[in-house]
């Protein structure tokens, strides 16, 4: 039975991830930041700024796959602290790479990079040349950099750059989560009938987590090592495209208001790529529709709050 790590298992992401792993034929072992340890499961705190504590975890576990998905990966939140995005993102994935490189028997390593790299634009391909607009696209760049390094010498290293997506368990601060939060709050009353919300006019694949998740489950036998990929759907919704969707779905009318405070230094009006090597190289394709993200999300936050 292989064993299969996951960094940042405590994530968004990651507990998706998780899920998909444990229906397979897998030994999961599920490492996550130590002050953000959940309280059911069986996880492994795991600091990735700290080499040692990477080291041992790595050499305890003898991983034949390690998914590394632990980061700072808010944008908005990159501009605020710069710094502990670079010590998260860059170094912890150093750290990653050489504790791999230092065991016996090396593993396959999934790093998820960003659609972010690319600073914006339409049908996106892995050829599309670097234009880094932000701390936290600098922070993956370099990363990738790194991986590329270690590739160099033999380490069994896949790339992944995922393009936007969303789901059941988004944090609050990310956009369509945001806006799926205040409506819900909006049908009990709890605030006044209008969605604060920032630029309107941004436009992204918002692909359902589920999808992301079944493809990087895909690289861990069919991706090509040191190969870079992008996980995109081709399609590109507005902002004002999943307000639409969510007025339909509300129970209580509600207005749009633009809030400045929320609207990004600087921001990609496009990100939208094309995903045609990693559908050709895994035959993974999205099947989960923008509308069913919206709903699922909207029921999610009708719950929660």
């Amino acid at each position: 039975m292989k064993v299969i790590l996951v960094t940042g298992s405590e994530g968004f992401v990651g507990t998706h991830l998780l899920k998909v792993l444990q229906e397979g034929l897998y030994r999961v072992v599920p490492t996550c930041y130590p002050l953000f340890m959940p309280k059911n499961g069986k996880y492994l705190p795991l600091e990735i700024s700290n080499a040692e504590m990477v080291h041992e975890i790595l050499k305890t576990h003898q991983p034949d796959i390690v998914f590394h998905l632990a980061a700072m990966s808010s944008v908005s939140k990159s501009f605020k602290e710069p710094l502990v995005t670079y010590q998260t993102n860059i170094i912890g994935t150093a750290n990653i790479l050489e504790a791999a490189r230092n065991l016996k028997k090396k593993p396959r390593i999934v790093f998820i990079s960003t659609c972010e790299v690319y600073g914006g634009g339409e049908n996106i391909s892995e050829d599309t040349p670097v234009n880094l607009m932000n701390p936290y696209a600098v922070s993956k760049y370099s990363a990738e950099l790194i991986c590329q390094n270690y590739i160099a010498e033999g380490l069994d290293v896949v790339i992944l750059r995922p393009f936007t997506h969303t789901g059941t368990g988004h944090a609050r601060n990310f956009v369509l989560p945001t806006i799926a939060a205040q409506i819900a709050e909006i049908e009990l009353g709890k605030r006044p009938p209008i969605v604060e919300i920032g630029n309107t006019e941004i436009r992204r694949e918002f692909m359902n987590v589920q999808d992301i998740v079944n493809g990087y489950s895909q690289a861990i036998s069919k991706a090509d090592t040191g190969r870079i990929y992008n996980i995109s759907s081709g399609y590109g919704y507005s902002i004002s495209d999943a307000l639409k969707r969510f007025q339909k779905l509300a129970k209580a009318k509600f207005e749009v208001r633009i809030d400045p405070s929320r609207i990004r230094k600087i921001d990609i009006p496009v990100l939208v790529g094309n995903g045609e090597l990693f559908n050709h190289t895994t035959r993974w394709k999205p099947k989960i529709k923008f509308e069913k993200t919206i709903e699922d999300l909207l029921n999610y936050w009708r719950a929660k709050v």
